[in-house]
Formats: structure tokens, sequence, C-alpha cells
């Protein structure tokens, strides 16, 4: 009997930026939409998802009113530009 060392490479899933979440929560919306989530799954989702909004909330510029200051900003910005849809 021979034993070989190889190197085997498993492909581990990048951790996503702050400019993935936006398009994921959006899939993940409309897979919720469409059924594609299981209902056995929901409560667990609902929890992820509170937690994530209790995180939100926290944050400094959510609580202080700046967070509403810049994105009535930013849509005043898209509306100059006329990208609004």
């Amino acid at each position: 009997m021979e034993v070989v060392e190889r190197r085997v490479e498993v492909p581990v899933p990048a951790t996503p930026t702050r400019r993935d979440w936006p398009p994921l929560l959006d899939e993940l919306a409309r897979q919720v939409d469409d059924g594609r989530i299981y209902d056995r799954d929901l409560l667990n989702l609902s929890k992820a998802l509170g937690d994530v909004l209790e995180a939100f909330r926290r944050r400094p510029s959510v609580r202080s009113g700046s967070f509403d200051d810049q994105r009535r900003a930013r849509a005043r910005r898209q509306a100059r530009r006329g990208s609004i849809t």
C-alpha cells in the first residue's frame, strides 16, 4: 500500500460585501414572493431578518435621522437626472 499526499481545494463561498447585500436581499424577496422559500423555513428567516432590522436600527445614523436625510438627498439627485422609475 502506498500513501499519496495531495492537495484538494474545496471552494468556500465568499462572505458577501456591502455591495452584495442589496441584490441578495432583492433576490430573497423574490424567492419569498414566488414561494421558493418553504413555509417551514419562514420562522427562522423571520428571526434572522428581525435581528438584521434590530442591528440596522441601532446604527447612530439611523437613530439620528441622518439616514432619512441621505435618502431624501439621493431621491433629489435621481429626480434631477431623471432616473426615477
